[in-house]
């Protein structure tokens, strides 16, 4: 398959190009010349990534939903999503919970999908399990988040979770506002409602988030910035080497207090919405790259929990698939506009294969008419609920089609594909779920070696090469042993000749395997794909006559064997 177009954005520029995708992946971006499917006057961006979703299923699913909030996505030209650990019931702060949630995804996802884990207080001991599991990171508030079962944090509850987050690599996502310069709004109007959330909550509390990282070297993104003051300090982290970063959302950059009517409460969310010089101030720092990256924070609530006024309302905007065209009326920048909402929050959830029109990542592309007018009619929303600030809102820009590794999944309002999405791991799980041995699959994750499948196997032959012995026994643990009938999953399917072996094969591998073990002090290991279990009991007669350390190295090098098969297929499915 080939796309092409007089206006490709890549490489930080706009270029006529076409691009060639094979097995959903880009594999190489040409000349325009060299033909294909022609998207005509249309701009060709990457799909974006948006890290900042409310989704709220399970346990809300009245308030949105995976099916509803993934079409959206796909109509906004959003084909990667990393969905809040909030508002869902049970909240994803345990591996449990995460599973839960993985559960009531599957089926649902038009786009690709992964999940963030909270941290709350006393869930310290969870956060491991839940980068494991699978998560990309994790997300805290310091001011009450509006929901019994997310707890806010406090200092003390940072300075224990932090230090394991650092250990880990997995990056903090901050809501930052501190309670103590909270207030009851005095009145019922948008500008009570803003008076009783100053700049100053902001300020304070990224104070201590950044005190907090400088102490313990963990990485932090500070979550929908709303107070400008608050950006000289964050620069100053920057130039300290303190690993820092911001986003902001479009509703902040397109709206105004002055602007407000005292009770349209459809523009209530925390923190508030700031004045016309803020507005001014927040555009000219994401300009000068002062602010990282733009995402929606879409947090869609039923009708009813949005009326009344500033006081009851609930707080949170409803915007996931008009994010491009918000951004794309205020700034003409279309490169700028893909670097703000699609490079840089793959970038922050190490999506390593996303946000980028280059080889090698997956062919998620937006043919965008940049100069189409329009006006928002909530009702054509693709979200569950369709009240949105934007309503009856000029735009320029439109989103014509949507691409998810090179299958066109909507087009001019309609959606096209079904359950086309997948859910998405952090590196960490996806190289785990590979080896068993954690410190190779944090420093893979770290090392992100995702060019090419050489590169990956490369650099995973380097870091298994040079792990200690403890490492190398970790792996091995997490297989079963050749011969067991009981095994499931991927070790299943990779001794898959064990199921039709004749029972007498079977009692010798278990015998041979406890004398084995007796040997060594570990299970045996041999990379069972394309072996009958006769084979693999031969190998271990022969093998059970080494000297320990030639047999580790063996079983060091088969262990290698499979790992490099399971990169493969990880390779194909995701990177």
């Amino acid at each position: 398959m080939i796309l092409r177009s007089r206006r490709v954005v890549t490489e930080m520029t706009v270029k006529p190009a076409s691009i060639h995708i094979e097995a959903g992946k880009i594999t190489r971006v040409g000349a325009y010349e060299e033909g294909g499917t022609d998207v005509g006057d249309l701009a060709i961006l990457p799909g974006l990534v948006d890290t900042h979703v409310h989704i709220n299923e399970p346990g809300r699913a009245d308030w949105e939903g995976f099916e509803t909030a993934t079409r959206a996505a796909a109509a906004g030209g959003i084909t990667t999503l990393i969905e809040m650990p909030l508002n869902s019931i049970p909240a994803t702060t345990t591996a449990a919970a995460y599973r839960r949630k993985v559960d009531a995804a599957r089926g649902k996802l038009a786009v690709d999908t992964g999940f963030w884990g909270g941290v709350v207080p006393g869930n310290s001991a969870e956060l491991e399990p839940l980068w494991q599991a699978g998560v990309f990171g994790f997300k805290c508030f310091l001011a009450p988040s509006g929901v019994d079962e997310f707890e806010h944090v406090s200092e003390a509850n940072l300075r224990e979770a932090m230090p394991v987050l650092a250990r880990l690599g997995a990056p903090l996502r901050v809501h930052a506002e501190v309670p103590a310069l909270l207030r009851e709004p005095a009145g019922r109007t948008h500008e009570d409602w803003l008076a009783s959330r100053p700049p100053e909550a902001e300020i304070e509390a990224i104070a201590m988030i950044i005190r907090l990282a400088r102490e313990t070297g963990a990485r932090v993104h500070i979550v929908h910035l709303s107070a400008t003051e608050a950006l000289p300090m964050i620069h100053q982290a920057r130039a300290e080497g303190i690993n820092i970063s911001v986003e902001t959302c479009p509703h902040y950059l397109a709206f105004a207090s002055e602007e407000i009517a005292p009770l349209a409460t459809e523009f209530k969310c925390a923190p508030p919405l700031r004045s016309v010089a803020n507005r001014k101030r927040l555009r000219e720092a994401l300009r000068q790259g002062g602010i990282d990256m733009l995402v929606s924070d879409h947090s869609p609530s039923p009708p009813e929990l949005k009326s009344g006024d500033f006081r009851s309302a609930w707080g949170g905007i409803a915007s996931l698939e008009l994010g491009l065209a918000a951004v794309n009326t205020l700034f003409d920048e279309l490169p700028e506009i893909v670097r703000w909402m699609a490079e840089a929050p793959a970038g922050l959830a190490a999506l390593n294969h996303k946000g980028l029109i280059a080889p090698g990542y997956d062919a998620d592309l937006v043919a965008f008419d940049p100069e189409a007018r329009w006006t928002v009619d909530p009702a054509l929303l693709q979200q569950r609920h369709k009240l949105t600030p934007y309503a009856g809102c000029r735009m320029r820009g439109r989103v014509m089609a949507t691409y998810l590794r090179g299958e066109k999944i909507y087009e001019e309002g309609r959606m096209l594909g079904g359950s086309t999405g997948v859910i998405l791991r952090g590196a960490f799980a996806e190289f785990f779920s590979c080896c068993g041995s954690r410190r190779w699959a944090e420093r893979m994750a770290a090392a992100a070696p995702f060019a090419s499948l050489e590169s990956v196997d490369n650099v995973g032959a380097q870091v298994w090469n040079g792990l200690e012995r403890e490492d190398w026994l970790e792996a091995f643990a997490a297989h079963p042993r050749i011969g067991d009938r009981t095994a499931s999953g991927t070790a299943a399917s990779e001794q898959a000749s064990v199921h039709a072996a004749a029972e007498q094969i079977l009692t010798d591998l278990t015998r041979l395997n406890r004398e084995y073990e007796l040997r060594f002090g570990y299970i045996y290991i041999v990379c069972a794909s394309g072996k009958s279990a006769e084979e693999m009991l031969s190998l271990l007669r022969s093998r059970l006559g080494n000297d320990p350390e030639k047999e580790l190295r063996i079983a060091a090098a088969e262990q290698l064997a499979i790992t490099q098969l399971r990169l493969a297929k990880l390779w194909q499915r995701n990177l």
